[in-house]
């Protein structure tokens, strides 16, 4: 028994139960103030109740007493940053709690002896009533620290019970039975709120935990991914060498090819050779894309050339569809990078024919307040209310659930969300279902400034290639543009249906 109630008192603490131990007693730390008051609050109302029945030098010392007990209490808890992040350090505040609280428990319990008028039924009742709200206030607020709360209740009821017991007649014997019952039920009913408030701290240290480890998995995953796609970045020109070779020597190899067999066998292996080398040059763009290598380079050029190549390239993948391409003129000037706005504006029309089987599909080019609006329109399947949040997000596709890849990888419209984040277009789609969908970007205005006067390409910055692959050379950026791999799979009509989105 002794030793049971040794333990409930020292509240085992180890390296193991640490941080448990050490946010219980800062709870308890930061319960303080409001314990405080309380106290002193019902301390004066106490000494008001029984200024005439008890003599005054008795109240006036125990309550100076209490007040000096409370006082330099809160200033040695106050006056430290309490930390509680070592062994040692928890086991000095342990000790400290558990002295704080067995002094200001025996000054209550004191008081219960003191405060306590023989004969006068009415104020022992009103005395008892303060303290069963005293204990089962201290009930709400220290099973955060157990063994406070079982100094406390105890030292506080027990000698009022034990006062009343030596009363001696039968109703003040009934008093003090009362007493010793109500202060069970507060130290049972506060032994289950501790473990109920320990549990939670483990459950949340535990979270915690979780969480930390998840992060620190997520860095390293993505930190993994980036090199992967700076890898890639850095090496895709040495990855790209092959598959060219290979589709030379396939186009090559069909003027050694006899009979309709053998070059209906070729035709496909030169389509199926087409399609992977188109997935391969969207794969590595979008590992530029990952590593953060392509750098817009601005320059202040004309509209209407772009747009009229446009027009002439994609009227006749129109024409052969029997589709109706409208492309409009504009004569103004915009500041941007001309080859990345190619690129987007390619990728979002090459969609647009892809998924429209009759009607139109059109580009628009006009001025706006905020600077120069493109839109790509047409009058396709259109794309459902729910689909809408996803479409920009890598290799969704609608209608493709087998993964089918001569409808594309699905990432023609994330390329063209990053290019649209790496430009700063604000980019926005409205679609309705079987009626049609239009993408819809504006080059600000305000971007005037970034523009130089030299014009040229988009360059890659070598220095961060070299950092990603170890070596420089990988990429000769002279003669190997960021937009070439994702141009020449819009290039081809083959490529319409094997490539981007």
């Amino acid at each position: 028994m002794s030793s049971q109630l040794a333990k409930l008192l020292s509240c085992d603490m180890n390296e193991n139960n640490l941080p448990v131990r050490a946010e219980q007693m800062r709870a308890r730390l930061r319960a303080y103030p409001l314990m405080i008051g309380v106290q002193v609050l019902v301390a004066l109302m106490l000494v008001v109740l029984v200024w005439d029945v008890v003599a005054h030098q008795v109240l006036l010392v125990w309550l100076g007493v209490l007040f000096v007990e409370l006082a330099a209490e809160f200033f040695y808890a106050s006056r430290e940053v309490v930390k509680l992040d070592s062994l040692d350090e928890c086991r000095l505040w342990r000790r400290r709690l558990l002295v704080s609280v067995s002094l200001a428990g025996l000054i209550w319990g004191a008081g219960g002896i003191l405060l306590f008028v023989p004969d006068n039924f009415t104020y022992q009742v009103i005395l008892i009533c303060v303290y069963l709200g005293v204990s089962a206030g201290a009930a709400t607020t220290n099973p955060v620290f157990a063994p406070s709360l079982y100094i406390y209740i105890s030292l506080l009821i027990l000698p009022l019970a034990f006062i009343n017991a030596l009363v001696g007649d039968h109703d003040h014997f009934m008093l003090a039975g009362l007493l010793v019952v109500y202060w069970a039920f507060l130290l049972k009913s506060g032994r289950e709120l501790a473990k109920i408030f320990e549990l939670s701290l483990h459950r949340a240290i535990e979270n915690e935990y979780l969480i930390e480890q998840l992060v620190a998995e997520k860095h390293r995953a993505e930190r993994a991914n980036e090199m992967k796609s700076r890898f890639l970045a850095a090496a895709s020109h040495d990855l790209r060498q092959p598959m060219h070779a290979l589709a030379m020597l396939v186009g090559a190899l069909k003027e050694y090819v006899q009979g309709e067999q053998g070059r209906a066998l070729q035709e496909k292996v030169e389509h199926s050779v087409e399609v992977l080398g188109g997935m391969l040059d969207t794969l590595l763009d979008v590992a530029r894309l990952d590593a953060g290598v392509i750098t817009p380079n601005y320059e202040r050029f004309a509209m209407q050339p772009l747009l009229k190549r446009l027009r002439d390239e994609y009227k006749l993948f129109a024409d052969k569809q029997g589709l109706r391409l409208e492309v409009s003129s504009f004569d103004g000037m915009v500041c941007t990078d001309p080859m990345l706005l190619e690129i987007v504006l390619r990728n979002l029309l090459s969609n647009a024919l892809r998924h429209t089987q009759h009607g139109r599909v059109s580009l628009t080019c006009q001025s706006v307040t905020q600077g120069v609006q493109l839109s790509v329109c047409d009058t396709g399947v259109g794309i459902a209310a729910e689909h809408l949040p996803h479409i920009f997000e890598a290799y969704f596709q609608i209608g493709n659930r087998q993964r089918d890849r001569r409808k594309g990888l699905g990432l023609g419209l994330m390329i063209v969300k990053r290019l649209a984040n790496l430009l700063d277009y604000p980019l926005q789609v409205s679609s309705t279902l079987d009626e049609g969908s239009c993408f819809t970007l504006v080059i600000s205005s305000d971007g005037s400034t970034r523009c130089c006067e030299k014009s040229g390409l988009s360059k890659i910055d070598d220095a961060a290639l070299e950092d990603a692959a170890g070596r420089s050379g990988f990429i000769h950026s002279g003669s190997w543009s960021v937009p070439d791999g994702m141009i020449a799979a819009q290039q081809e009509q083959e490529h319409l249906s094997g490539g981007k989105v």
